[in-house]
């Protein structure tokens, strides 16, 4: 019975440290930025971890008043309707696993800090990624110095990450920032990642610690036993 408990515990904690893992989405976190006006950065997405990667599509958003999308890049993405080039590029990771590949954007609003339909997708039909890499690169211009998040928003069924069959893949997202501020303390900036680390190896100890307790409580008995045949006897 106790056998069984201990793998009850074990694999619940197995399950809350790895089952719930899964592909994340993450944009850049720049610290420590002194950025002045028109000075600009690049901003990497980035996903990690994934299978079967068919495409992504974003909605991202961000303080107008601190960052503004680059514009006048002739390499960058080019909007069919006004014919401004921003500088918003396709990333190398769905490259890796096939040439053809589709990347537009569906709008950028500089005026209110946001783009909708970011999108990357593998076009050629029964390939998919697998792995980590970048998959979409934006250039931002400083407007005022400051500091701003930029993050992933929308609907679930505006923001994804699709398989080859066109379901959804279960995602974290990661949102970035720009900052002059440093970078949070290690263990503030892992904490949800190290507190399921230790709480399967406490899992592990309070089961340890109860073996070791039932051991001693049976030793007690036996020996409580043994003191009561010895004392039929001496009777």
């Amino acid at each position: 019975m106790l056998l069984i408990l201990a793998i009850i515990v074990l694999s619940v904690g197995y399950y809350y440290t790895q089952g719930s893992s899964g592909p994340t989405v993450s944009i850049s976190r720049l610290y420590n930025l002194n950025l002045q006006t028109n000075q600009t950065i690049l901003i990497n997405l980035t996903i990690s971890g994934v299978s079967d990667l068919a495409s992504c599509r974003l909605h991202l958003a961000w303080d107008p008043n601190v960052l503004k999308v680059t514009t006048g890049n002739p390499n960058g993405w080019m909007d069919p309707l006004t014919g401004i080039q921003y500088g918003v590029y396709e990333g190398p990771f769905l490259k890796g696993f096939s040439n053809s590949t589709m990347f537009l954007v569906n709008k950028i609003n500089n005026v209110a800090g946001n783009m909708s339909g970011l999108y990357n997708a593998i076009a050629a039909e029964g390939i998919a990624a697998s792995g980590s890499g970048v998959f979409a690169s934006i250039n931002f211009t400083c407007v005022n110095p400051g500091t701003t998040a930029i993050r992933i928003v929308g609907p679930r069924n505006g923001s994804s990450v699709q398989n080859r069959e066109g379901t959804q893949i279960t995602r974290e997202d990661v949102d970035g920032l720009v900052t002059i501020e440093p970078p949070p303390p290690i263990w503030t900036e892992f904490w949800f990642q190290a507190t399921a680390g230790f709480a399967l190896i406490e899992i592990v100890i309070i089961v340890l610690i109860i073996l070791v307790i039932v051991k001693w409580w049976r030793r007690s008995q036996v020996e409580a036993e043994s003191e009561k045949v010895e004392d039929l006897f001496q009777s």
